[in-house]
């Protein structure tokens, strides 16, 4: 995903001068890959990042953002997070589940981040 701004006056940014009136886009997967916030293994897929909270994942606390940040947060992030969590709890009263062999780790961008070729489970019935 991508993230748009517009600045609303002549800034500094770093090194960098911003007029008023650029648009700035900010995307996403960069942040969330960048090795310099996440470290060496930063592409690898490892849930565990954030067994601590999402402010302890990285090297700073504010670089994970799948639904941005602050005042302009998307107003789904609830819903979204509860719907998920319900969707999972009802799915493992009754199944346990593992990948399945043929399952191929390619994370693709779409509107979100999305299994490019899907994720491939076996599940199992309680």
């Amino acid at each position: 995903g991508m993230l748009g701004r517009l600045a609303s006056k002549k800034m500094k940014l770093g090194n960098f001068e911003i007029p008023a009136g650029l648009q700035l886009l900010l995307l996403t997967q960069l942040i969330h890959h960048d090795p310099e916030l996440w470290g060496d293994d930063s592409k690898v897929f490892k849930p565990e990042r954030f067994s601590e909270g999402v402010a302890n994942a990285s090297k700073h606390q504010v670089v994970f953002f799948p639904f941005s940040w602050g005042s302009r947060v998307c107003i789904g992030q609830n819903f979204s997070m509860v719907e998920a969590k319900v969707v999972l709890a009802m799915i493992l009263q009754e199944f346990s589940f593992e990948l399945a062999p043929s399952y191929s780790h390619a994370p693709s961008p779409v509107l979100t981040l999305q299994p490019q070729h899907g994720a491939h489970l076996i599940l199992h019935k309680i």
